[in-house]
């Protein structure tokens, strides 16, 4: 991996490309995920669905607290009417003012609640994974928009190196036609290569702005600004991955990644949904109670005085506690509806988690299989770049000597030109799929665990 980091690197800095970075701000990759997981509107508004759930599961806390109720009336009689005080009727405008207070609380609900707790609990989860799972995407959008930035700038370079071999390769060429001692067909063919070649070095500067315009749309980053990005690309795996297997590659994916962690939650969540609607065929019982108290201007004493607000309160005030029990006997079959509702529900839950699981295994049998094509590739490219090197300068020498005609050469020359490209390619290949197993074992898409 050290000798490919040094082709790498010999490609994305040929041009200078260093020296520009110094005086900039660098992003690295880590950077830029970050960027866009802070200025990403999914993102953003995913988080705020795992605070909506975090809500619900605090509310079914709650629920289990007593409730507590006050109330107060004014009411104004005119005309016949019965005394609150005597319950006999007089025919007198009078008013009065009464107070209540009252609280309850469930003994026993069929474990509804706590089955409700459990069900939002696992819901907060399986909501909180997802926020990882849209993380990721982001993450993994952004990484392949950096790994093609990296991809066109090596290919900005190569295209550099290519067309300054052109150009003195025309020199040379004018020079020998001058002395006679090649034909002015040969002067031609070289200017015709040399116009090739600009014309690739300038198309390839398009596509690495492209490639950045693309970027910077993908980390929501402002199109006006310079986004510079680090070059210098480590391999990230900290191991051998020779050893690497498809079953412990399976079994790491399946304790890091969200994918399956969703599925299990929602699975054990639908799970205690069905509990619940089960438990709503049990009785409820209860404990009830409460304080109440009236004031009448009816109420005299005996000088006919209206006995004062405070007096009345006090001596009308009561006082009750009591055990209620409420069971269920017809409810036009709405509760028979809910659970059969909720028993296909998790059957479709648990159709999904077996989904998920055979997805995620495929996908890592993918992954694994992908990178050791990956790498098979690199290395063939580099003993193709080794080869089509040499035969280049073999074939410049006949060139000198007039042994190949100046097609053949050129013959050779792009040939060089595509090796070179494909080192560039499929080593950037190489440490994508290699962070992409990283991201299987751990669960990260960052450097930096």
């Amino acid at each position: 991996m050290k000798q490919f980091i040094a082709i790498l690197l010999l490609f994305l800095l040929f041009s200078g490309c260093r020296e520009i970075m110094v005086a900039q701000n660098v992003w690295t990759l880590d950077q830029c995920i970050n960027y866009a997981w802070e200025n990403n509107f999914s993102v953003y508004n995913q988080e705020l669905g795992v605070e909506i759930r975090k809500t619900d599961l605090r509310q079914a806390k709650n629920d289990l607290l007593p409730n507590l109720s006050a109330q107060s009336s004014f009411d104004q009689y005119f005309g016949r009417s019965i005394d609150p005080s005597t319950n006999a009727y007089i025919d007198v405008k009078f008013f009065t003012n009464s107070y209540n207070i009252s609280s309850s609380v469930d003994i026993f609900n069929g474990f509804v609640r706590l089955n409700t707790i459990d069900m939002q609990r696992h819901n907060v989860m399986a909501e909180t994974s997802k926020l990882l799972q849209l993380k990721n995407q982001v993450a993994f959008t952004v990484i392949n928009g950096y790994y093609d930035v990296l991809l066109k700038q090596g290919l900005v370079s190569i295209a550099n190196e290519n067309y300054e071999l052109s150009v003195s390769q025309l020199n040379y060429t004018m020079k020998l036609v001058e002395i006679g001692r090649k034909a002015g067909t040969d002067l031609l063919e070289t200017e015709a290569n040399m116009a090739t070649d600009s014309f690739l070095m300038v198309q390839s500067h398009h596509l690495l702005e492209q490639a950045s315009l693309d970027l910077k749309y993908l980390m929501n980053f402002p199109l006006i600004d310079s986004l510079v990005i680090d070059t210098l690309i480590y391999s990230i795996f900290s191991g051998t991955m020779d050893t690497l297997t498809m079953t412990g590659l399976f079994q790491l994916a399946s304790a890091s990644l969200p994918d399956l962690n969703i599925a299990r939650n929602q699975l054990l969540a639908a799970k205690q949904a069905v509990r619940i609607s089960k438990g709503a065929f049990s009785p409820n019982l209860g404990i009830y109670g409460g304080w109440n108290s009236q004031y009448s201007e009816t109420n005299h004493d005996n000088n006919e005085k209206i006995i004062p607000f405070s007096n009345q309160i006090s001596n009308n005030s009561s006082e009750y506690l009591g055990l209620g029990i409420n069971i269920p006997i017809f409810s036009k079959f709405s509760k028979y509806t809910a659970l059969s509702k909720s028993k296909l529900q998790y059957q479709q839950a648990k159709i999904q988690y077996d989904d998920v699981s055979y997805k995620l295994m495929m996908g890592v049998q993918k992954s694994l299989t992908d990178w050791k094509s990956a790498r098979a590739e690199y290395e063939s490219s580099l003993s193709q770049l080794a080869k089509t090197q040499k035969a280049y300068e073999a074939a410049e020498k006949k060139l000198d000597k007039g042994l190949i005609n100046i097609i053949e050469f050129y013959i050779q020359k792009n040939n060089w030109f595509k090796s070179k490209t494909e080192v560039l390619r499929t080593g950037l290949q190489v440490l994508l799929k290699e962070r992409y197993l990283r991201f299987l074992m751990t669960g990260s898409l960052l450097s930096k665990v």
